[in-house]
């Protein structure tokens, strides 16, 4: 569904904030409900996570307060009530989501979507820019239709990209300009244009836009059951055995080169990836080998994206899930105390990382805790769990850097933990609930996002969780 259908569009004039989003809204239909504001952790593995959420109040106001350094697709649910629209760093919106429709709303199993208005402060704003151009986009389909069912419809397409190129010429928005080439090669792809000019058009050369929705429906349209269509290939004879029996992510990586239209090991590294996910639903290859190979490239690409992208893919297949039981753990300090977490859990979140001090990663995200454990220690227990090969190592470690004032210790289980936690790279964070429960898993780090959800549990409506009433100071 293009943004238009569900968005419309008021211009008023409105205060930016220099890389601060503000989303003032009302859901005054939906009573005193928690709304949560969603965003895609990838387009491969198309998961989302839940990037911040409050709750609506009596009089049906709410508001996000959140940080961005790039144009993003967000998600407003309430309950089973879905509304997106694109923010952009620096700009303040307000919004109203609309009761939803009676005649659409059938099914409270499945998320539907509502209506939502937004009012923005300049036609150049990215919302504003899509909905006009996706109006544009419909009617030349509509006007076309009968084209499109005879698969003919090309000069017609190079005249409608012409034209929007040239009307939107002033329009100095890569994103934006962006979002018109590949939905016009997404449109392509589904006529009688070849692969070849396809490949050559819009990828080869091209960078990845890996958090470009438009560029992504793209490439994954493009490189849809390409490894599996390649496994049943003469020249692809090998990739059966390389993936089942082998379960060699690189050699897989150096055989899917073979295919048309991989380029490179970028390419190559993002198909398999993609081959992967899709594969362990249809049956293709083995279970147990797509996991392997998983593990090998969070571990072993070079290319941070498809590392991320790798460990997205497998913890959709984990039973470690948001709502699930975390394993518990009773394990010393480095005088031999021991914890577990039912006791660190006891009315405080737990924001646990495994690590270990051969891992530099590890080490330099531990420099942000202090600031976060000062602001949140109250009603956050940080926990960090070495992963090293005796108790010895921590108390070296801790020697090493004293100012470190939270819990550390040690995993005395023999990897047992890890294997639980379903632990292939380190660090590795999980927040845990005072109920025991997954909050976020794998959790941002601190690096990442996590303060905005530490921010929001800890706001008054903690309460909910059983974590005291009290706002930050």
């Amino acid at each position: 569904m293009k943004l238009f259908q569900i968005i419309s569009v008021l211009f008023i004039s409105l205060p930016c904030f220099s890389q601060n989003v503000t989303i003032r809204g009302n859901a005054g239909k939906y009573g005193q409900k928690e709304i949560g504001l969603w965003i895609y952790n990838d387009r491969i593995s198309n998961t989302q996570k839940q990037l911040s959420y409050t709750n609506i109040d009596s009089a049906g106001n709410f508001l996000f307060e959140i940080t961005s350094n790039s144009i993003q697709y967000v998600t407003f649910k309430i309950g089973k009530h879905i509304s997106s629209m694109y923010v952009q760093p620096g700009v303040s919106y307000n919004v109203i989501i609309a009761a939803p429709d009676s005649s659409t709303f059938q099914n409270p199993n499945i998320e539907h979507d509502v209506k939502l208005s937004i009012q923005l402060n300049s036609k150049t704003e990215i919302n504003a820019l899509t909905m006009d151009y996706d109006k544009r986009f419909d009617d030349f389909l509509t006007v076309n239709y009968n084209d499109f069912l005879k698969r003919a419809p090309q000069a017609k397409i190079d005249s409608f990209k012409l034209f929007v190129t040239g009307y939107y010429s002033t329009v100095s928005n890569p994103f934006f300009n962006n979002y018109m080439i590949y939905s016009i090669a997404a449109l392509q792809k589904n006529t009688k244009m070849s692969e070849k000019k396809l490949f050559e058009s819009y990828i080869l050369g091209k960078p990845i836009l890996y958090e470009h929705p438009e560029y992504m429906n793209f490439f994954n349209s493009f490189y849809k059951q390409k490894l599996q269509n390649f496994s049943l290939s003469k020249e692809g004879n090998d990739i059966s055995f390389i993936i089942n029996d082998r379960a060699s992510f690189p050699a897989a990586v150096n055989a899917l080169k073979r295919v048309s239209y991989v380029a490179n090991d970028t390419l190559s590294e993002l198909v398999l990836l993609k081959g992967l996910s899709e594969s362990w639903h249809d049956g293709t290859f083995k279970k147990s080998a797509i996991k392997a190979m998983l593990q090998q490239a969070v571990t072993e690409s070079r290319i941070s994206e498809h590392r991320r992208i790798a460990q997205n893919i497998l913890n959709s297949f984990s039973p470690l899930q948001k709502g699930s039981a975390a394993p518990g753990f009773e394990l010393p300090d480095k005088s031999g105390n021991t914890h577990n977490l039912d006791e660190l859990r006891k009315d405080k979140y737990v924001y646990a990382m495994f690590y270990d001090d051969d891992c530099s990663a590890c080490i330099e995200q531990m420099k942000v805790l202090p600031a976060l454990k000062k602001t949140y220690g109250e009603r956050i227990t940080f926990v960090s769990i070495s992963t090293d090969k005796t108790n010895a190592d921590l108390k070296n470690f801790q020697a090493k850097y004293p100012k470190y004032d939270w819990l550390f210790v040690y995993d005395n289980t023999s990897g047992q933990l890890k294997k639980q936690y379903e632990i292939v790279a380190l660090p590795a964070y999980f927040l845990i609930g005072p109920d025991g429960k997954f909050i976020q898993v794998p959790a941002d780090s601190p690096e990442q996002n996590i303060e905005q959800l530490f921010y929001d549990l800890t706001k008054i409506k903690s309460k909910l969780h059983g974590v005291g009433n009290k706002q930050n100071q």
